[in-house]
């Protein structure tokens, strides 16, 4: 008894297609700004809408609404997350990570310490030169005021 076996030459055409590239996840920083553009631009047509047809008002807003604004479609992981995460990458905690380079490591947290303490000399340099324009600007203020009440005495008992 021998077997019959089916070909289906569609069968053989799946099994050697190439399989489909991966999608490059879309960079942290276009989603947010594309975001936010899209979010002035729906706001911005959505007004406009309202005022000349307020039915197309209405629907747009409903259409933007059910859908959840611009979300990048097409991909199976969740955005949001994505966004979350890429943020966290930039973080101030993420300078206390370690790279696994013990020697970049330390230069990276020296020369950080150095530009903090740059950073507050110079915050205390500003504040000294405007306390000394401050003072400057009150000390010709008064001497002002002080010369305009010499010439009001002076004017009442010439008179």
């Amino acid at each position: 008894m021998t077997a019959t076996t089916s070909h289906d030459p569609s069968s053989t055409a799946r099994a050697h297609r190439p399989a489909p590239h991966p999608r490059r996840p879309i960079p942290v920083g276009v989603q947010v700004l594309s975001t936010i553009l899209f979010g002035a631009f729906a706001i911005t047509v959505t007004a406009i809408a309202f005022s000349h047809f307020w039915p197309a008002g209405v629907a747009l807003a409903v259409i933007l609404g059910w859908r959840g604004g611009f979300v990048p479609m097409g991909r199976g992981e969740d955005p949001a997350g994505e966004i979350i995460a890429g943020l966290n990458l930039r973080s101030p905690e993420a300078e206390s990570r370690s790279s696994g380079n013990a020697s970049f490591d330390a230069y990276r947290s020296d020369t950080i310490k150095r530009l903090e303490d740059e950073q507050e000399n110079f915050s205390a340099f500003v504040d000294r030169l405007r306390d000394a324009r401050d003072q400057r600007e009150f000390d010709g203020f008064m001497d002002s005021r002080a010369a305009a009440a010499r010439a009001a005495r002076l004017d009442m008992a010439g008179a």
